[in-house]
């Protein structure tokens, strides 16, 4: 379970804060959405439980550990795998190169298994060929289901996602 205790963030002053004191659980096996108008914080609540950014008072915990003292570093590796509004991918990459490196990075049980990471990008509907060239030249709807396909190769229990169907939509059958 992620948890919020008493979690509050600020830009630049604390009498001016985003958040103040908020309280939440996330129970496993369950998604969550975080809802809002632009410019509400949705963006930081995201990198806050993602452990890319920390809160100026409160605690985050998962499995009822901290991850301040857990180390961020180490809860992004471990624990959390984001899907990116901006996907995030290395640019020079292909997308099965994408996904062997982050398992490698994430130590996942699956990493080196390029067939899993095949499979996974086979099941989000990109071709051998798609798999196999740099990012950059799929579609931004391709380079998405890429940073998807990427949280479902590593071993992390949780997935953190700001955005993730903005430009996605499925293919449709022309007649």
């Amino acid at each position: 379970m992620l948890e919020t205790e008493k979690m509050t963030y600020w830009y630049t002053t604390a009498s001016d804060y985003l958040f103040k004191d908020v309280d939440l659980r996330f129970e496993p096996g369950r998604s969550y959405a975080i809802v809002g108008q632009s410019g509400t914080g949705k963006t930081t609540m995201v990198s806050l439980l993602a452990g890319l950014d920390a809160p100026k008072a409160g605690k985050i915990k998962i499995a009822g550990q901290d991850i301040a003292k857990m180390g961020l570093g180490a809860y992004r590796r471990r624990q959390v795998s984001v899907v990116f509004q901006a996907f995030n991918l290395f640019t020079y990459m292909s997308a099965l190169e994408n996904l062997m490196t982050a398992m490698a990075i994430t130590k996942s049980s699956r990493r080196g298994d390029q067939e899993f990471s095949r499979d996974m990008l086979r099941r989000l509907g990109l071709t051998d060929e798609q798999m196999t060239q740099n990012v950059q030249r799929l579609s931004g709807g391709q380079q998405q289901r890429v940073a998807i396909a990427r949280t479902m190769v590593c071993d992390a229990p949780l997935v953190v996602a700001d955005e993730p169907l903005g430009t996605w939509t499925r293919p449709t059958r022309m007649r």
